[in-house]
């Protein structure tokens, strides 16, 4: 044979893995109902019939790639807790497999109203174990001292921290983000206890007067809990008792509703940020005015802020590409004010900690049994600055 001619292409052995993988890329970045079963085969470099011979459906391939990678880190805690190590390996080893496992939280929390009943109860019983787990591993010394309660939230709150890093992108290489991570944790584990606050998190029940106010609330709630592209228009409407012609005195489509909506949690986080420009305080604090000020909106306006984080991706393009930039305009006033109160920071690792700060806070704020705990919010809060590496009296009160 000569050795110019083509080589027949062999078959891969783990194909099916091969398969997984691009799809849970093309989930990531695109999400589930934006990608076809044609863009998967095309990315894995095989045809639409060779597909589904290894998975049914589109569903099957969501539930393969996030059960895999939910495996991957259940086996590293389950072998943690056989014979668990010092603090800080186990936190070490814990980043390290939530690393390997990025774009696990992205998808559970964004994508996970797509599996079928049985995968998405399972995934939510093992994301309880891990929370569990977490807790028995890293907090049972402060057991005691924090309570139960303090020490369940702050389970989630490193959970957060080390397997958020999928929802944003970092400059910093695999092994210093790990190392990261896992510093920031510990920083959480020895933390202060909050102090006592008025109670927990509680919104009375009065719809605005305003019929476009109601609209974009009831759409919030609807996008939140079935996803943009699940909802009509008219099911947003009903939920008011506004049908046919007369909502379109208010909206001319569904689009145009998520834009009113994520628009508004933007508004919020301006009034917010100059709320916590305005005050007067020593620069060193303003940080965690901002914190503080980002912890109310987020218990305040959930439907708002989880809108924002798992249906963006519907957006028209113009419109997602200009809050994009708003969100990294307010990620920036967060990193100016990191880099005042600990000048010799690095911006790449100032950049990182300011995005798990504020991971820790969205996804904290969008799990129900925590809000009824009395001192929530300032555990928030508490949180994110012992991540981002200020003592606890960057957290001013505010006059």
């Amino acid at each position: 044979m000569a050795a110019s001619q083509a080589q027949p292409r062999s078959r891969p052995r783990n194909r099916r893995a091969e398969i997984a993988r691009h799809a849970g890329e093309l989930f990531s970045l695109r999400g589930f109902h934006a990608v076809r079963m044609e863009d998967i085969a095309a990315a894995s470099g095989i045809t639409a019939r060779a597909l589904y011979r290894h998975y049914a459906n589109k569903q099957a391939l969501l539930s393969h790639v996030v059960l895999e990678d939910q495996q991957h880190v259940v086996d590293t805690i389950t072998a943690l807790v056989a014979a668990p190590p010092d603090l800080d390996s186990t936190l070490a080893a814990l980043a390290e497999a939530a690393l390997d496992s990025r774009r696990l939280s992205l998808l559970w929390q964004r994508e996970a109203r797509h599996l079928d009943a049985e995968d998405f109860q399972l995934v939510r019983s093992r994301t309880q174990w891990i929370a569990e787990r977490f807790g028995e591993l890293l907090l049972t010394p402060r057991f005691d001292e924090l309570g139960s309660e303090v020490a369940d939230l702050r389970s989630w709150v490193i959970v957060s921290v080390i397997s958020g890093a999928g929802f944003y992108d970092s400059q910093l290489p695999h092994p210093r983000l790990a190392q990261e991570l896992a510093a920031a944790s510990k920083r959480v584990i020895l933390a202060p206890a909050a102090a006592a606050s008025a109670g927990p998190v509680t919104v009375a029940d009065r719809a605005p007067l305003a019929r476009r106010e109601q609209l974009v609330s009831a759409a919030a709630r609807e996008f939140r809990a079935k996803g943009f592209a699940a909802v009509g228009i008219d099911d947003i409407g009903g939920r008011v008792g506004v049908v046919g012609p007369a909502l379109y005195r208010y909206f001319d489509t569904k689009a145009d509703i998520l834009v009113a909506a994520v628009s508004r949690w933007h508004e919020w986080l301006a009034l917010e940020t100059t709320r916590a420009l305005r005050t007067p305080a020593p620069d060193e604090v303003v940080l965690g005015l901002l914190v503080e000020g980002y912890v109310r909106i987020a218990l305040d306006a959930t439907d708002l802020l989880a809108v924002w984080l798992t249906e963006r991706l519907y957006l028209p393009d113009a419109v997602r590409e200009r809050l994009d930039r708003v969100q990294a305009d307010y990620l920036a006033e967060w990193q100016r004010w990191l880099s005042v109160a600990r000048p010799d920071l690095p911006d790449a690792d100032a950049a990182t900690l300011v995005k798990a700060a504020k991971t820790i806070i969205d996804d904290c704020a969008r799990i129900p049994h925590l809000r009824r705990l009395p001192t929530v919010s300032g555990e928030m809060s508490g949180a994110a600055l012992a991540v981002l590496g200020l003592p606890q009296a960057s957290r001013p009160s505010r006059p």
